[in-house]
């Protein structure tokens, strides 16, 4: 009798245990998907119009395929989502509809290599409206592949290119776990790693996001990953370093801040008291990793707006985040949960709260910060100068990248960094769609028509990239009105599903 009480004891003990382990699964996911936007009202996109007719845009300038120069008064038919003619004709079939370009300029699509579109389709709408019209999500599920295939059968959306989640080697029960939940998946054995490849190969990704591993696994991922064909994309951990890197097969770096990481890392602690010493010591070593990245063909997407928004976030975050229209960032990951941080000021994951009344501390926190931006200075500068493939890159979603509207940013930094306009927009056209092997990018007979009509010349000003007038997706146009209704769109729809207000940020 009393091993019976001690049974049913136990065994309701043990069904206790896992009802509330269950239910605090359940609990935390339900958190992670509010803060990831999937709590975010969706727009209906059956409300907007295009044109789906073959297209005829008329005495246009149009960018050449290299990027240097406009090519006045030309005609671009474009039918079946294809460019089938580019030349100076006037005469045009009554098939299709008439685009008269006067005095306006034709790019393609602008691309942007970095982005993590969570769990909200609204923000596929925010790239096109600032006519983007092909991104790179950083961090995929099965649910990103989907996207992907509906915006092949026209669905209104940009293209998407679809990495893996991040692979990673930690060890232990923890690091499990958190993987449920969204974390890097780690594999522990070489036999694990090289099969994850494959099984990612075969889901349909279209590269193999990697994370922080140790040599032993990066080199297992790496290597399987060129056997199957699918490129090995992402950071670079201390473990790995620059020197592993150059002849691992990796193809892409994710940002420039993995080639910052890795010198800091080098140099030893970058103290306050050490910034100078260390910017000396990244000058001495720039051109060198410039050139041995090069010659390696490894691409590096840029991300150089958000590493410039760091000390501002950090210290001033107040008034920065009043710069950036917030009204369109999903509200569910501008707020975050219980357990997330969000973007505002006293819950932004970047703020340093302890700085804002410590003036010695605000001092040391503001030196070592100006000092990450200016080290990514240098080290742009040097892949510049050695003509190493940047493609642009702004890792929108995470704080105060807003999807779309942080591109513009992105190509303003590099500009201001040292790319020429040209160069600058061929880091998020040609060089973007060559290094996605999409057939996209240039506009040239036989490619993709994602196209935008701008209002200035980007040669002239590169900011011109936002005098959008229309965008043309997959052979569809989308007209100033719609692309508005777009904005409008979903402004309306994250102003309903706000759980807080944001009129202090917006000016």
């Amino acid at each position: 009798m009393k091993k019976t009480l001690i049974k049913k004891w136990v065994l309701g003990t043990v069904l206790v245990i896992l009802v509330i382990s269950i239910g605090s699964c359940i609990r935390v996911n339900s958190k992670i998907n509010q803060h990831q936007g999937a709590k975010t009202e969706l727009v209906n996109t059956s409300i907007f119009n295009s044109i789906n007719s073959p297209l005829a845009i008329t005495n246009i300038s149009v960018l050449s395929k290299d990027c240097t120069k406009m090519l006045d008064s030309l005609t671009v038919l474009i039918k079946e989502g294809k460019i089938v003619s580019i030349d100076k004709r006037t005469n045009v079939t009554n098939e299709y509809t008439n685009i008269d370009g006067t005095g306006q300029y034709l790019i393609p699509g602008l691309i942007d290599t970095h982005v993590h579109l969570k769990k909200s389709k609204n923000d596929l709408l925010l790239f096109l409206a600032n006519g983007v019209t092909t991104v790179g999500e950083m961090f995929g599920d099965k649910s990103h592949l989907e996207w992907r295939e509906e915006a092949k059968s026209g669905t209104l959306s940009p293209n998407l290119y679809v990495a893996t989640r991040k692979l990673g080697s930690e060890k232990g029960m923890i690091s499990k776990i958190k993987s449920w939940f969204g974390a890097p998946k780690s594999y522990t054995s070489q036999r694990k790693a090289r099969k994850a490849v494959r099984k990612f190969k075969e889901q349909g990704y279209d590269a193999i996001k990697l994370t922080n591993l140790n040599p032993e696994i990066y080199e297992a991922i790496v290597d399987e990953a060129v056997k199957q064909n699918i490129p090995a994309i992402g950071h670079l951990g201390s473990e790995v370093g620059l020197d592993g890197l150059y002849n691992s097969g990796q193809s892409q770096l994710a940002h420039v801040e993995e080639i910052v990481k890795n010198t800091m890392n080098e140099f030893g602690v970058v103290y306050y008291n050490k910034t100078e010493e260390y910017l000396q010591f990244l000058k001495e070593r720039a051109d060198t990793i410039a050139i041995k990245i090069k010659e390696k063909n490894i691409v590096v997407s840029s991300t150089i707006w958000l590493v410039e928004s760091f000390p501002k976030q950090k210290l001033e975050l107040d008034s920065f985040i009043k710069t950036i229209p917030l009204e369109y960032a999903n509200p569910g990951i501008v707020e975050g949960s219980s357990i997330t941080r969000g973007w505002t000021p006293g819950n932004n994951y970047y703020e340093n709260l302890n700085a804002k009344n410590d003036p010695e501390l605000q001092k040391r926190v503001k030196g070592y910060w100006e000092t990450y931006v200016k080290a990514h200075h240098i080290m742009t500068k040097a892949l510049i100068k050695h003509n190493v493939i940047v493609v642009a890159g702004t890792d929108a979603n995470v704080a105060c990248a807003i999807p779309g509207f942080s591109l513009h940013k992105e190509l303003h930094s590099l500009n201001k960094v040292g790319l020429t306009n040209s160069r600058v927009l061929q880091s998020t056209t040609v060089h973007a769609g060559e290094w996605m092997q999409y057939n996209i990018g240039k506009i040239e007979v036989g490619y993709n028509a994602d196209l935008v009509i701008l209002k200035k010349n980007p040669l002239d000003d590169i900011t011109n990239t936002k005098t959008i007038q229309s965008v043309i997706i997959n052979g569809k146009l989308l007209n100033r009105t719609t692309l508005d209704n777009m904005l409008e769109s979903v402004k309306e729809a994250n102003n309903r599903s706000r759980k807080m207000s944001i009129n202090q940020y917006i000016n």
